[in-house]
């Protein structure tokens, strides 16, 4: 393929009163801005030291160099990412206010029109690849290959290819049922940090605003919700209509539980299962099911670390295992007849949000969320995740697995 070639992107302009933005911001009023929040944060505190902190410096005077007018809202975004970026904080984030495409203005053909005809459309980053040539060359790739071409829901069909260096990877639209999206455009850059996991900038769906997110996996031909033509596996997944929390009798000898959440909005919900089940858990075997837990709060989770402490433990978890969802991963992994199964967990386990506070930079484009929970003692799983003893099949139904497992264990 041809080096990747992008055009630059003029990020706002006007259509209508609805649309009204302005073209650029002050952006070393929102880079002080952020700055000034990351040195409260626990995960500053820990990691930003010695030639950390001298890099952390160095970037701010560099990145500030470039900011003494204004700048397009979109590259000033890209810039703050990349001062965040000096601190391991997956929970840490910062995204756009703005708001590009409404409902209202995708659904109404001649607001549509008049979007499609603005600079803000007309310069979205396209790929510099013939369409044509790219499908085909993309359409032979083996199945093992992360490049390829993708599903993302059942409204585009796109193509994934590496960056110039071979190790990034960038997301084009081959295909659209959306009529705010053509041919061409490019709907993320996944940047590559560690292993198989990536950072994705991504242009919504929906709106069209770019925004980032940290540490997700590329495996089982998934990148987040872009899903391999050909791959209909999804076994890594509970199932859709699967109870937010569930306990079963799988046999004589095997007890299954699951936890979607920890939430404390589900505070009431939590406790009323642990009084249910902590009488019923007194099988040999018993599956902790953590596939796509979000996390909350640890008080709803480690109650069942004394339960399960005589047990044979068989702890299911994919990529979207996080938060507190991984550290009670790692804490029944301590246990002494534990087995962790199935995926690499999501790597969003090092630090959190109790409060959850959001500030909007002086700019008013940007809405900044903070750390100020410290769990530092998992910081070797940040950005990583926890791997699993036995990674399982794709190709596979996961409780049939984790079954053939225990009646191994049993023999």
């Amino acid at each position: 393929m041809k080096p990747l070639e992008t055009f630059c992107i003029v990020l706002i302009f006007t259509i209508s009163s609805t649309f009204a933005q302005s073209s650029t911001c002050d952006c070393k009023a929102d880079l002080d801005f952020v700055v000034e929040k990351m040195k409260k944060m626990p995960s500053y505190k820990k990691q930003i030291k010695g030639k950390k902190a001298e890099e952390f410096t160095n970037t701010y005077n560099r990145l500030s160099a470039k900011m003494e007018t204004p700048i397009p809202v979109e590259a000033c975004y890209k810039m703050l990412l990349e001062q965040m970026l000096l601190v391991n904080d997956v929970h840490a984030s910062i995204q756009m206010n703005n708001s590009y495409l409404s409902e209202d203005i995708a659904e109404d053909a001649d607001k549509l029109s008049n979007f499609k005809a603005s600079v803000l459309f007309q310069n979205h980053p396209k790929s510099a690849y013939n369409l044509r040539d790219l499908e085909k060359e993309l359409g032979n790739k083996p199945a093992e290959s992360l490049e390829g071409i993708y599903n993302y829901q059942k409204s585009q069909k796109i193509g994934i290819y590496y960056a110039e260096n071979k190790k990034d990877l960038i997301g084009v639209v081959l295909n659209s049922s959306l009529n705010h999206w053509i041919p061409g455009e490019i709907r993320f850059y996944a940047t590559h940090t560690t292993d198989n996991k990536y950072n994705v900038y991504q242009y919504d769906i929906n709106t069209r605003i770019p925004h980032f997110v940290k540490s997700l996996s590329f495996e089982n031909g998934r990148l987040w919700s872009y899903k391999k033509l050909g791959n209909t596996n999804n076994f890594e997944f509970p199932e859709n209509d699967q109870p937010q929390l569930e306990f079963k009798q799988i046999n004589e000898n095997t007890q299954y539980l699951h936890f979607r959440n920890f939430s404390n909005s589900e505070k009431e919900a939590h406790l009323n299962f642990y009084k249910d089940v902590k009488d019923k858990i007194t099988a040999k075997h018993i599956i902790v099911d953590l596939r796509s837990n979000s996390g909350g709060n640890k008080k709803y989770s480690d109650t069942f670390l004394k339960l399960l402490k005589s047990k044979k433990i068989y702890i299911l978890t994919n990529c979207f295992t996080g938060s507190n969802g991984e550290q009670f991963t790692v804490k029944l992994k301590k246990l002494k007849h534990a087995i962790h199964l199935g995926q690499t967990t999501r790597g969003i386990i090092a630090y959190g949000k109790n409060y959850g506070y959001q500030y909007n930079t002086p700019s008013g484009h940007f809405k900044m969320t903070p750390t100020d929970m410290n769990f530092h003692k998992y910081i070797a799983f940040e950005g990583k995740g926890v791997a699993p003893d036995i990674t399982l099949d794709y190709d596979k139904d996961w409780m049939q697995q984790t079954l053939e497992i225990i009646e191994n264990r049993s023999n």
